[in-house]
């Protein structure tokens, strides 16, 4: 129990203890997020699927979850994901040879794929979004760029 003097007597005192909670996040690795080259396959009904070079965004971004430095009954998360900022979009023909009378035998399909990547808030993905099929070895984005513009 805990005293205080108060006119020369020794009076009680309560006491309250507060809490307080440091926590030390420790991250062994950084943020590693980047553009990645790939190969898509475009696919569509009655056309010859089409390996096109592509990008995807790859890498890993720092996430965590703690005990609130304010509140000690609840937690605070950060998740973050390798996202794409910005994107390309592409104009690809595809033959078609099952193509009825009167249509085209060429059929122009368009995709996107990331511009740039960066480690940003988690969200879901669409799923009209392009997935990459086969990582490519490809070391430079020279003959890649080509086939795609800035989309504004």
């Amino acid at each position: 129990m805990l005293y205080k003097i108060c006119n020369n007597h020794l009076r009680p005192v309560s006491a309250v203890l507060l809490l307080s909670v440091v926590y030390i996040v420790l991250v062994d690795a950084k943020d590693e997020c980047q553009v990645t080259p790939v190969i898509h396959v475009l696919q569509y009904p009655g056309c010859v699927p089409k390996p096109i070079p592509s990008f995807a965004c790859t890498g890993r971004c720092s996430s965590y979850l703690q005990v609130s430095g304010s509140k000690i009954w609840q937690m605070e998360r950060s998740c973050m994901c390798c996202q794409e900022s910005g994107e390309r979009e592409a104009n690809v023909s595809l033959f078609c040879p099952k193509a009825k009378a009167g249509e085209r035998k060429f059929r122009k399909v368009s995709t996107k794929a990331p511009l740039e990547c960066m480690c940003r808030p988690c969200s879901t993905v669409e799923e009209s979004a392009v997935i990459p099929q086969e990582i490519a070895g490809y070391a430079d984005e020279g003959p890649l760029s080509n086939h795609f513009r800035k989309s504004l």
